[in-house]
């Protein structure tokens, strides 16, 4: 299982601001649906639990790239029967959570804790942020458009720019790189979850592993379509920040 732990940044000299109640619905709108809906565990913060480390990722990932929270994601089995309410829950992944919360205010950047396996995904989920948070404002939005599924064609027509110009900020923003990386971080989620058997010589969690393995992967990347000889529009190429 996988719980999600998120900490508003600078809250104390921002009480005023906090809007929990706000910041609730949109995670319960805006992010993957868990297995246990997202909750205000305190005053400036919020829980959830899901048991798909492609959705837990992809809700990681969202909430980083915002800027506003500290998240820490804890992997591990819970205590059963499920509560409807996250704050009600128990067991090593919300213990875990609390850790890489905590971890994360430390690093600045999101934290996995519960095992060995969960701190190697820690790693890459911390380069994989760091990426994303070094693009420029017409990479991002590139990206933005393919994680929604749309074809480079699409993209163009979109943006206004040439397929060309679309296929140039998509490379400067390393999108195709992500992609495989979010599909290796999974694994390694579903590793540290026991969801998957691990490779020879790697090393293991001493909790009982689950029976179903977890969904892998996250999204597609944009397609190539064939060039339009018709876009005229220009385009802006994109880079990495420095």
């Amino acid at each position: 299982m996988f719980a999600l732990t998120v900490d508003r940044r600078d809250s104390r000299a921002d009480a005023e601001r906090l809007a929990m109640r706000e910041h609730l619905d949109a995670c319960r709108r805006d992010l993957p649906r868990p297995l246990v809906a997202w909750d205000i565990t305190a005053g400036d913060e919020l829980q959830a639990l899901y048991d798909d480390a492609a959705a837990a990722l992809q809700a990681a990932v969202t909430l980083a790239d915002d800027g506003s929270w500290h998240v820490g994601l804890g992997v591990g089995e819970v205590d059963r029967p499920l509560a409807d309410a996250a704050r009600e829950n128990t067991g090593a992944a919300f213990v875990a959570a609390r850790e890489a919360v905590q971890a994360a205010k430390d690093a600045g950047g999101p934290a996995v804790r519960g095992g060995e396996w969960a701190e190697r995904a820690g790693a890459l989920l911390g380069l994989l942020c760091a990426v994303r948070a070094r693009r420029t404002d017409s990479g991002a939005a590139a990206v933005a458009l393919a994680e929604t599924g749309m074809t480079q064609q699409q993209m163009a027509e979109h943006l206004g720019i040439t397929q060309s110009s679309v296929s140039r900020r998509l490379d400067a923003a390393l999108w195709h790189q992500e992609h495989a990386a979010r599909e290796a971080l999974t694994a390694v989620l579903a590793l540290a979850d026991g969801t998957a058997a691990p490779p020879r010589g790697s090393p293991t969690r001493t909790a009982s592993p689950r029976a179903t393995a977890a969904s892998g992967g996250h999204g597609r990347s944009a397609r190539q379509d064939a060039p339009d000889e018709g876009t005229n529009a220009s385009s802006a190429q994109g880079g990495t920040r420095p």
